[in-house]
């Protein structure tokens, strides 16, 4: 029975028997996961309110929610709540009861778990050891001072001998990343370090179950056992041979794992892996053949991840590096320390604290008696929403605050848990589940959705268990299988039709016109919905993205189609193009000499000045803020006239840099440019008949920079520049300007749309797959601290394996949260590329999803342009329509050279600029390929260009000689005069970089396998047709070994920061994937692309394309 306020408060609710039960627990702790759209928001409130009903104060009960504009919301509900409660009280008595406690909701603890840690150490800063005055560092501006930090403490370790040993071996920038890592995650650093590893002993266990597993034990015995005469029968010659060599070196392994000898058994494990687990030799009809290819494909799932040997850029484990491994450790904790102690003395100079110490010191000042009696007393509930986002620490804050009083509500849902890089531990919900079970607490399972109908619900689950998987992994505490809902909702709330769930997929010859087809597929298709009637106004459309790079082909789309867009949460404020331009000017006027910004600068419509024009200020050597200070009759009338207005408009702003402060100067930029204007000029969409006008979202979006800045008002330009960078590196997003989303269709990150519900949910760009991790550290409670080495150390493999395993679970569950936000359809937007025999194939989530609805990837050629039915597990209908782009022009002639013949001095490596023209990546006439310009560089401190640097390397490449060859030696020296070094010192330099570069690749592994391929192609010529004209081109490398073809293409630029590498990256691969389109489909093979860079900070490194 419960008291009739409760009832009232109930009466409001309508909740059901489970919510009910949660909502009134009066005794014991209660556990509540709530699954998508099962009303856990409701009983959240409802539980709160029926607190207060008790007789509990809102001062009282600490609600805990994991962002501020969550505790908002929930503040605002219960203010309604008790509004309502009061208008329909039956007594005076009643209703001054209610009106009461509304008086005090402003006071309420309802907030994150930061605030209230906050308030603790407030009242007892002491205790805490912390200045009472202290305040909160905002995240960003703790992640740039933690950036700076690192940055400092760098300048000061590379001159100490104590750390020589660490910069030896490992590079300034890779250190630099591996501190700021440690540094973002301090506390937990600080904590594994004092953890103590027996690093041989956990190997040796991990190498003993492995290579012992049945699956690998089995195979290998059942080759053991074959008689010499049976094998070779069963194999062929060459199998055989590769299976006795393959054996031995599996029993070096097991005797090197006997005496404990980790390093040979790993060694051995690794050349097995990379010479004698092919599976391109033996008779197909025989019997070996099957096992050794799923020996290889069990090597590559459990023993891998330990030696490594499946990627040919794997390099072979080495004693050395497990030796160095031991000794720099205790270096690198030594250089943790001291940047972790500079860190802190920065952040008590400003009396501030940052959210690890509100959670540390509040979790330290809750272990004591006293005080943890205090607060116990002060609150007599505790509730936590969203309890799958909770860390260990901040678990036990909550524990300690809660206690054994059943006064504890925590609500969540583990398939939900989607913030790992916010530290959220999922297991963390699990462990707290048994715990309060074990104590006879309250276990309630919300599984009545109120969000999608039942046929959605029941496809979405076909799709979801069968790619999720629905049993639990007993070794794996951080996997979540798919657990079915209940729909209260029979049929769609809006005119939908069958199917409820579609696959609109794009395909091209490579992802880039994929994803543009993708798009404009999509477009088509939500038109079509539109005209139907299916869609009545585009806000019930929301585009979902796993990251928001994938924004720009579905937004090029929707502009192209008149559907009007607004993204609301991204990266797509700041990469916007009126915002990025403005940002450019910002730097440039705060470095003058930041060239890229000052391209970026002239090149914005605010000036406007021509690709041309900056090709030619380019070519005096000098700085473009320089240059633009000296004559400039060399451009024509129009470029002079934007580069002196340029030039004009900076001298006026330049001098305010350091006087004003950046709300007040990016003020002065935009009514000095008239840049209002310039965004009216906008292009103006149509559709049926109504315009369509950018500039209004551009406008808006300005007006979202001017208020950002102001909120930031004191800091100067620099600084706010420092912080917009940091929080990009920190992977941190900003929303662009949502105003009126009314009628538009919203784009936002899968992460922004958690926690809400969409009539139609678009699963956009579901072929994107998750980027490899770039750690070069790993923290773990079995492992301790691993870190990068060259060659990579056992320890920090197993860690990545173990880690990216994580990741991907919680990919999983991201997929959960994507496709459990529609009400009433469910689209996925897929990318795809076809091969050589026309067969569409999709990548990432889509290739999952495909294979659960019956594959009808299988018939998208078939069908082009026109949709068909296929359907879930269960039976129910799913539409699928592909539209594939033609194929582009072929070649007319392919000419396939042997690695002796010489070719023409004017075929050289692509470096330039690429542009599409119609349906071919085709290079303008200016870039086409053209002999390096002679040039003489007659004084020494003239820079080498780095097209002859990389001339010279091809040359050497292409020929195939080394240092150490005397051949190289002669046609080093041919090729600097030829390209024009008459100055003895400077051509010996350039002789002496290449050398270097030559050496370098040398030792590398991929030297090794190109060396003894079967086939090697240097310098490779082909050419084709485009508009009627041919053009030549050449592929640096062509070489096939056992596992099939590979393309190389070399790069010879200095690269000196990731960023430097992720453009590069970008440029280069799109003729890679070129080259391999126009083989494989000529040639009719399979090719692997790699760009290989040859001083990539010192170091060779391959990048898969």
């Amino acid at each position: 029975m419960t008291d009739p306020l409760t009832e009232q408060v109930l009466k409001l609710f309508k909740l059901n028997d489970d919510q009910r039960q949660a909502a009134t627990e009066p005794t014991r702790d209660v556990v509540v996961t709530a699954g998508a759209g099962s009303g856990k928001t409701s009983t959240l409130v409802a539980r709160y309110a029926c607190l207060l009903a008790q007789g509990i104060k809102p001062r009282r009960i600490a609600a805990i929610t994991f962002t501020i504009k969550a505790a908002q919301e929930m503040r605002s509900r219960v203010r309604n709540i008790l509004v309502d409660l009061q208008t329909k009280a039956d007594t005076p008595e009643e209703r001054q009861f209610w009106a009461n406690l509304s008086a005090q909701i402003d006071s309420a603890r309802i907030g994150t778990i930061h605030s209230l840690c906050a308030e603790i150490l407030r009242n007892h800063p002491a205790e805490a050891g912390v200045d009472p005055r202290f305040d909160v560092m905002d995240q960003g501006l703790a992640d740039a001072l933690k950036t700076q930090v690192v940055e400092d403490e760098m300048a000061r370790l590379v001159k100490e001998e104590l750390f020589l040993p660490l910069l030896f071996n490992m590079p300034v920038f890779d250190l630099s990343r591996l501190l700021r890592q440690m540094l973002q995650r301090r506390l937990e650093t600080m904590e594994t370090f004092e953890i103590e590893v027996d690093s041989k002993t956990r190997l040796i266990k991990e190498f003993s179950e492995r290579m012992n597993s049945s699956e690998i034990k089995g195979l290998i015995q059942e080759l053991r056992t074959m008689s010499p005469k049976e094998l070779l029968f069963e194999a062929g010659d060459s199998l055989a041979e590769m299976v006795r060599k393959l054996l031995c070196c599996w029993s070096s392994a097991e005797e090197a794992l006997t005496n404990g000898d980790i390093a040979n058994c790993a060694i051995n494990l690794y050349n097995a892996r990379r010479n004698f687990l092919r599976r391109n030799l033996g008779r197909k009809d025989g019997s070996v053949k099957p096992i050794i290819a799923e020996l290889q494909e069990l090597f590559d799932a459990m023993l891998d991840p330990l030696t490594g040997g499946a990627k040919s850029t794997d390099k072979s484990p080495s004693l050395e590096s497990e030796e160095l491994f031991t000794k720099i450790l205790p270096l690198l904790r030594v250089a943790f320390d001291r940047v972790h102690k500079a860190y802190q003395e920065n952040l008590d100079l400003k009396q501030a604290l940052d959210f690890d110490d509100l959670e540390y010191h509040a979790q330290r000042l809750l272990a004591i008696p006293e005080i943890r009696q205090r607060w116990q007393q002060e609150l007599e509930a505790i509730m936590v929403d969203e309890y799958q986002d909770t860390n260990p620490r901040q678990r036990d804050i909550v524990n300690a605050l809660s206690g054994d009083r059943g006064c504890l509500f925590i609500v969540g849902d583990m398939r939900q848990s989607i913030y790992r890089f916010r530290r959220a531990d999922v297991t963390v919900f699990r462990d707290e589940q048994k715990r309060i079970d074990k104590q006879n607490g309250l276990l309630i399972d919300l599984d009545l959705t109120y969000r999608a109908h039942e046929q959605l619900l029941n496809a979405t689950g076909d799709l979801l268990s069968a790619v999720i998987g629905t049993q639990e992994i007993p070794t794996k505490k951080y996997y979540i299988p798919y657990t079915p809902l209940r729909a209260y909702k029979e049929t769609p709330e809006h005119p939908v039709m069958q199917p409820h769930i579609e696959f609109v997929v794009g395909a091209g010859e490579d992802a880039a016109t994929g994803k543009l087809r993708a798009g404009q597929a999509l477009a088509m298709r939500l038109k079509e919905l539109k005209d139907e009637g299916q869609i009545t106004s585009y806000d019930e459309v929301v585009l979902l993205f796993r990251a928001t790079t994938g924004y720009p082909y579905y937004e090029e789309a929707l502009e192209d189609a008149g559907i009007p867009f607004v993204s609301v949460a991204g990266k797509g404020f700041y990469d916007r193009p009126e915002i990025r331009d403005l940002l450019n000017i910002l730097r440039a006027i705060s470095d003058p000499f930041d060239d890229l910004a000052f391209a970026g600068l002239l090149r914005s419509p605010a000036f406007g000045l021509s690709d041309g024009a900056l090709f030619q200020l380019r070519e005096s050597k000098l700085p473009y803020w320089e240059t633009l200070q000296r004559d400039l009759g060399f451009l024509n009338e129009q470029d002079q006239a934007s580069a002196n207005r340029a030039l004009s408009i900076l001298k006026v702003l330049l001098p305010l840099v350091d006087r004003i402060p950046v709300a007040e100067l990016l003020k002065r930029v935009v009514d000095e440019l008239d840049y209002r204007s310039i965004l009216a000029t906008a292009d103006i969409k149509l559709e049926h008949g109504h315009s369509i006008k950018a500039a209004g979202r551009l406008w808006r979006n300005l007006d979202k920079l001017l208020s950002d800045t102001h909120l930031r008002q004191s800091i100067n330009v620099r600084d706010f520049l420092d912080l917009l960078e940091t929080i990009n590196d920190a992977g941190a997003r900003e929303g662009e300007a949502s105003a009126e989303a009314e009628g538009s269709v919203r784009l936002m990150t899968i992460h922004s749309a958690k926690g809400l519900e969409f009539p139609i949910v678009v699963m956009a760009d579901a072929g994107r797959g998750k980027p490899s991790s770039r750690a070069n550290s790993y923290l773990s409670d079995e492992l301790g601290v691993t870190f990068k080495l060259d060659p990579t150390p056992m320890l920090f493999r197993l860690a990545k394996f173990l880690d990216e395993d994580q990741d991907k679970c919680e990919d999983f569950r991201l997929q959960y949260v994507a496709l459990t936000r529609a009400q009433s359809k469910l689209i996925i937007s897929s990318h795809a590329t076809y091969d050589k025999d026309g067969m569409v194939k999709l990548p990432g989530w889509a290739k999952e999803l495909d294979k659960a609805v019956g594959s009808p990837s299988v018939d998208f050629a078939t069908n082009n342009g026109f949709s068909f039915e296929t359907q879930t597990s269960q039976g129910y209908p799913v539409r699928a329509i592909c539209l594939i782009e033609p194929p582009a022009v072929g070649i007319k002639e392919t000419q396939v050279a042997p690695s002796n013949i010489v070719f023409e001095p004017g075929l050289k490596p692509l470096y330039q600029r690429i542009e599409r023209v119609g349906q071919l990546e085709v290079l303008e006439e200016q870039d086409r390929f053209q002999e390096i310009q002679s040039w003489r560089a007659t004084k020494e401190d003239r820079r080498v260009s780095g097209k002859v640097l990389g001339s010279i390397v091809h040359k050497a490449l292409q020929r195939w000689l080394f240092p150490g060859d005397p051949t190289l030696d002669v046609l080093l020296e041919a090729e600097a005069w030829r390209a024009g070094l008459a100055m003895e010192t400077t051509r010996q330099d350039v002789i002496n970089r290449a050398n270097d570069l030559l050496a370098r690749f040398r030792k590398h592994l991929l030297w090794n396998e190109v060396d003894v391929a079967l086939d090697r192609y240097s310098e490779l010529p082909y050419s084709y047709l485009v508009n009627d004209k041919m053009e030549n081109r050449v592929i640096d490398l062509l070489y096939r070994e056992a596992g099939g073809w590979h393309i190389v293409d070399f790069k010879t630029d200095p690269i000196n920061s990731s960023m430097q590498k992720e453009h590069l990256v970008q440029v280069y691969a799109r003729q890679v994937r070129r080259y391999k389109a126009i083989l494989e489909s000529k040639l009719d093979i399979s090719v692997q692309g790699q760009l290989c860079f040859l001083d990539d900070q010192g170091k060779v490194d391959l990048v898969d394309v």
